[in-house]
């Protein structure tokens, strides 16, 4: 096998072969809920770099194309959703019972790491209901943020990309072609690279300094598409707010959510964000919600855990299903007739590529509806190869720079 050979998965075989120590025992402890050998790194496989000891290095899975070669082969992939399911039938012992607090932390961060691989597997289902729908962050910073192509950074670009030729031409199904000659960024791409240009350049990070950066990056891209209001405000010399409840607040407010560490940095960071022109109450709200519902998913606080946190914080109903919107949904541009729908599709879509297909099947404003649930998707699910090099080839290069630039500030923090 190509990928037994390329990453060497001879090695987890051979481990998981030897006597007293190998899978069929560790099997068996989990059975009878008390691990006692010491087979965690070759059976519970995590990524290279979290723990310090030899095995950890020799055992860890050095990048996503690993763990999905891993997956993929006939005898590992098979056995590690069995354990995996094994782990839901053990009545009556948390994990910690089982493993003991630092070995919990380890089978947390391989499930995390393969729910990445395999969405909606047995894997997402150990970390709801054994984990309290937790992902181990540490796993989330080094997959999710990047593996080669598959940048959280893309999600809100990709989703714009993907969305901008339905705009004014919407579809109300999922079976469409995600590109076409006509694929371009839009204003919400190049609105959100310049929030990312503001949280890498100003470190005091004043309205002042998102407006500068807003009104540069907005000139050196004139035809992106642009309202009028907003038009106006980028071409003024000294502008102001316009009160709108618009959701460009919450189309550009994602690199917020990827860039704080608390919680309440978001909200604050988010609120800024929108005032520069989007003063308005719900204008500022609908971008603290998607600050906040990235931020959440970057955490790796589970689907309903975010639904509950934004129903109660912002009053969205997020109970509704896109089968049921979708009918009557027509084009609104306004943060409470677009956010809680492109949230809605991030819950109710199972890869990142359903969660696109989704929102843009709603009509409407679809590229910015995609644009938002692609920017909380991404922090979940990895974004396809052949979508994200696709957007990365769109972009022009001053733009394609913010964007790497923002990510490799995000590795360091």
């Amino acid at each position: 096998m190509i990928g037994e050979s390329q990453y060497d998965l001879g090695r987890f075989v051979r481990a998981q072969g030897y006597q007293h120590v190998g899978y069929a025992d560790a099997l068996h402890e989990v059975k009878e809920g008390c691990k006692r050998g010491h087979w965690i790194w070759y059976v519970f496989p995590q990524i290279k770099g979290l723990g310090l000891s030899d095995y950890s290095e020799f055992y860890g899975i050095g990048s996503m194309d690993e763990a999905r070669a891993y997956m993929r082969h006939p005898v590992l992939g098979m056995r590690l959703r069995e354990i995996s399911e094994v782990l839901l039938q053990v009545g009556g012992r948390s994990m910690t019972d089982i493993f003991g607090g630092i070995d919990a932390m380890k089978v947390r961060s391989c499930m995390t790491l393969f729910d990445m691989v395999a969405p909606h597997d047995v894997f997402e289902r150990v970390l709801e209901e054994c984990f309290r729908g937790e992902r181990c962050k540490l796993t989330l910073k080094r997959f999710g943020t990047a593996d080669g192509m598959n940048v959280r950074m893309l999600g809100a670009l990709v989703g714009d990309i993907v969305g901008s030729v339905y705009e004014f031409n919407n579809t109300k199904s999922v079976d469409f072609e995600l590109f076409t000659p006509s694929s371009n960024f839009t204003d919400d791409s190049v609105m959100t690279l310049a929030v990312a240009k503001w949280l890498m350049e100003d470190e005091c990070h004043s309205m002042q300094g998102l407006v500068e950066c807003m009104q540069e990056l907005g000139r050196e891209h004139p035809n992106a598409g642009y309202g009028g209001r907003f038009r106006g405000w980028l071409e003024a010399y000294e502008p102001l707010p316009y009160n709108s409840w618009g959701n460009g607040s919450g189309m550009r407010v994602s690199p917020v959510g990827l860039y704080a560490k608390t919680l309440d940095e978001a909200l604050a960071l988010a609120a800024v964000s929108a005032a520069v022109t989007h003063n308005h109450p719900e204008g500022v709200k609908g971008a603290q919600a998607i600050a906040a519902s990235v931020f959440l998913c970057k955490e790796g606080l589970s689907k309903e855990q975010i639904r509950y946190y934004v129903e109660r914080v912002f009053g969205y109903r997020l109970r509704r299903k896109i089968a049921d919107i979708r009918p009557a949904y027509s084009f609104d541009v306004s943060c409470q007739g677009s956010v809680p729908e492109a949230i809605i599709a991030f819950l109710e879509g199972n890869d990142f590529e359903e969660v696109i297909r989704l929102a843009v099947s709603l009509g409407g404003d679809s590229d910015t509806i995609a644009c938002m649930a692609g920017a909380i998707a991404a922090c979940k699910y990895s974004i396809p190869n052949e979508m994200a090099e696709r957007c990365d080839e769109i972009l022009t290069n001053d733009l394609r720079k913010i964007k790497d630039d923002f990510m490799r500030l995000l590795d360091g923090r």
